[in-house]
């Protein structure tokens, strides 16, 4: 079964993309090979940063459940007329007072807090949620990188065999004595030039794969490749613009976003019920010494705003949630512009992979073959062979370039619109 890099599930139109790609290995040592499937799993399940994104929303969970109790009574305790002269002296006049005291909030700061803390555990979660769509979109760009670096490795063999299979043929009509050692050395400077960059395909290929471990937190790749191809199908065809457009309102990066705007609010909301005082009842028990008697106190009291109203944190909070809200219209706005941007430039790239892989390379090949069979009869030199072999490489990559391309910004795509 093949799985679409483009999101969490298997895409229609583009399965043909990842079906299976025979990579060149030693037998004695074969691939360890994941699916793209396996390598999002594991983002999924391993990835540090979205397990810390799941700590923090659980931390504001517990904080909003904190936020709607209300303030614990307490309890307090008094000796007066103790130890002084006269009648006065130790105990004898001694009044002990034992009081509860309970703080009663005004003006729907229970309920504003409580509110507030709710919004930061809804943009927690939400921000948990785009942190786990970037991660999974990174985690399929790095996939493309493993895949592009395994299709120039494959590439890369294949001419080294092609340069191989030359040099063969010139040395033995050097033997025959139909070319010259000059013809020779440079058979032979082609191939060493092939091979070293075959070298350096594997270590691009080796990098990537490194890159893509990283992903879920492992600096120490347990694979050695990714199971896919770079192949854009025929009949890719893209939704319409505007259905990608209303779609793209749905993006985890811009629900975030307005949960922070939701938050601000809230705070907003606190900062005004934090303007209205408090007020504390307090009610006890009074014992009296010098008479061996009991009474009953109680109590009132409340803060007065003369000095400290909340007015500055008030204004404060009030500019926080503008620039909350500002906030959330251009991540907005942003994203519809890169899905509008996004979507022009996916179909000239599927135009011009199309064109190379069905004139550009075929072309290359019959240019190949023809100059091959001519340089067979004598009718054209070396020079003539490496150039159309030349030519033949530069178009398969150019082809492959423009299929990574056209993969890295559907990819892109399918990011803005999830």
């Amino acid at each position: 079964m093949s799985f679409c890099i483009y999101g969490h599930s298997v895409c229609p139109h583009f399965i043909a993309v990842f079906s299976a790609l025979t990579l060149c290995a030693d037998e004695a040592a074969p691939l360890r090979t994941l699916t793209v499937e396996e390598c999002l799993s594991r983002v999924a399940e391993r990835s540090p940063d979205l397990k810390a994104g799941a700590y923090r929303t659980e931390a504001a969970a517990s904080r909003a459940k904190q936020a709607a109790l209300r303030p614990n009574p307490r309890l307090e305790t008094e000796v007066e007329n103790v130890a002084g002269t006269g009648d006065a002296r130790g105990f004898q006049a001694a009044e002990s007072t034992v009081s509860l005291v309970q703080e009663i909030e005004w003006g729907g700061k229970r309920q504003s807090r409580t509110a507030a803390a709710e919004a930061e555990a809804d943009a927690s979660r939400a921000g948990e949620a785009a942190l786990r769509h970037a991660a999974l979109f990174e985690a399929r760009r790095a996939v493309l990188a493993v895949l592009l670096s395994q299709e120039k490795l494959r590439l890369g063999e294949e001419t080294l065999a092609l340069v191989r299979e030359t040099e063969s043929g010139v040395l033995a009509r050097e033997q025959a004595g139909k070319a010259t050692a000059v013809d020779a050395e440079r058979a032979r400077a082609e191939r060493l030039r092939a091979e070293l960059g075959v070298q350096a395909s594997r270590t691009e290929q080796r990098d990537a794969v490194r890159e893509l471990a990283l992903c879920w937190g492992e600096t120490e790749p347990a694979f050695d490749a990714v199971a896919g191809s770079l192949a854009v199908p025929a009949s890719a065809e893209l939704p319409p613009l505007d259905g990608l457009v209303v779609r793209a309102a749905n993006h985890p990066a811009l629900l975030a976003a307005d949960a922070q705007a939701r938050l601000a609010e809230a705070n907003v909301r606190v900062a005004q019920a934090a303007r209205k005082p408090n007020v504390e009842l307090a009610t006890g028990l009074r014992r009296f010494e010098a008479f061996d008697g009991l009474g009953f106190v109680a109590g009132v009291g409340v803060e007065l705003p003369l000095f400290n109203n909340n007015r500055g944190a008030l204004r404060a909070a009030e500019r926080d949630a503008e620039a909350a809200r500002l906030d959330a219209v251009a991540v907005r706005l942003k994203n519809e512009g890169f899905v509008r941007r996004l979507y022009a430039k996916l179909r000239a790239l599927a135009d011009r992979e199309a064109q190379l892989r069905a004139t550009v390379v075929p072309s290359a090949e019959r240019t190949l073959t023809l100059v091959r069979e001519a340089y067979a009869q004598g009718k054209v030199g070396q020079l003539d062979v490496l150039e159309a072999r030349r030519s033949l490489a530069e178009a398969q990559l150019d082809a492959l370039t423009a299929a990574a391309e056209y993969h890295a910004c559907r990819i892109e795509l399918d990011q803005r619109v999830p």
